[in-house]
């Protein structure tokens, strides 16, 4: 039994200790954040592309009144009514943008417009940003580049009163009819 003993010890130890190797070797790291370069090799290029730069002066010229903003991620006019569900919606969203949204002097965009392009959205893409805009009440157009549509169309798009480019209105009160006393 007494040859036996420094066996069993050491078998006991290897048990023991194994897992938390193990553990330790497979347990989740913290990704080590790469060092800022030292030269940034880059140079400044258009925001806009030549069809886009286009467009956006036709859609200045048909909407004077109107704030025209090119290349806006759905993030930025929409928000979750959970704020427990914000993180989900930002990982569904973060990444899709409209070409170009038209918004009210206040900022709440009233319209979006997006250009067919050789490179199209996926359909899981475009079934997002149309229920997102349909969610948010924004009008929504898609069209291809070479085929726009004329200054007084894209001034049909958006609503002209003053109310509706205010934003949010308050519900109305609600009416109750006054019961006459006998």
């Amino acid at each position: 039994m007494q040859q036996m003993l420094p066996w069993i010890v050491a078998l006991v130890a290897v048990a023991v200790l194994a897992p938390a190797v193990v553990w330790f070797a497979l347990r989740p790291r913290a990704p080590k954040t790469a060092p800022l370069p030292s030269e940034w090799n880059l140079s400044a290029r258009p925001v806009f592309s030549t069809d886009e730069r286009r467009v956006y002066r036709q859609l200045r010229e048909a909407l004077p009144h109107h704030i025209v903003l090119s290349k806006l991620p759905l993030v930025r006019f929409c928000q979750p009514t959970d704020p427990q569900e914000v993180r989900f919606w930002y990982e569904l969203l973060g990444a899709i943008h409209v070409t170009f949204a038209v918004c009210s002097a206040n900022g709440r965009v009233l319209a979006a417009i997006d250009l067919d392009t050789d490179r199209g959205n996926s359909r899981r893409v475009m079934q997002i940003k149309q229920a997102v805009l349909a969610a948010c009440r924004v009008r929504y157009l898609r069209c291809p580049v070479d085929h726009m549509p004329s200054i007084p169309e894209l001034q049909l798009l958006v609503p002209q009163s003053a109310a509706s480019s205010r934003g949010p209105q308050p519900a109305a009160p609600p009416v109750h009819p006054r019961r006459e006393v006998a």
